[in-house]
């Protein structure tokens, strides 16, 4: 989702303007929050537009009612940080909405695998999900994997290091021993 990524990367500038404003001189502090918050503006604009067309679907409202229900608390959660960008904050309140519309994009994500319906008003962090592990976050669920709902498999490795080449003789190794406590000691 186009949308989870734009959201990602609009949170991690708006944490480094935050770092960086007792650098900054008031005209870059504006012109930077004004940019996060275009930025954001266009984001709510997507998700309202995926709502609408997931809406549009026959049956779109009756069998995705869990996801359009999750992405209008996205685009609730980035119009609030919209609205503190404008005000030219992007300390913790503005993090927090950034952070709250991406644990619903990914719950939205993932709401596909669940089956449609529902559409229940849960919060992101109640452990109310669909499709996820209750013991962790959406956020820690996130990757770039090309396969859906891959799963983590413990697998035996043998060791990489120190295993090069053939197996020497005894005699040899000994003599490269000897050879390389000569060298030491010099």
């Amino acid at each position: 989702m186009k949308i989870l990524a734009a959201e990602i990367e609009l949170r991690e500038q708006t944490r480094e303007t935050q770092q960086a404003q007792p650098q900054l001189v008031e005209t870059e502090i504006i012109a930077r929050t004004s940019t996060l918050q275009t930025t954001q503006q266009s984001l709510v604009e997507r998700t309202d537009k995926v709502i609408e067309a997931i809406m549009d679907l026959p049956d779109g409202e009756s069998k995705f009612a869990r996801e359009i229900n999750q992405l209008t608390q996205a685009s609730s959660a980035m119009g609030d940080a919209e609205v503190l960008l404008a005000d030219r904050e992007t300390g913790k309140p503005t993090i927090a909405a950034e952070t709250e519309a991406i644990e619903w994009l990914l719950q939205a994500r993932r709401a596909g695998s669940g089956g449609g319906g529902g559409g229940g008003g849960s919060n992101p962090g109640d452990g109310n999900r669909s499709g996820g592990d209750l013991a962790s976050s959406a956020l820690a669920q996130l990757g770039n994997s090309t396969e859906k709902n891959a799963a983590i498999v413990q697998r035996e490795t043998e060791q990489a290091t120190g295993k090069s080449g053939r197996e020497l003789p005894d005699e040899f190794r000994h003599g490269l021993d000897r050879y390389f406590e000569v060298l030491e000691e010099q």
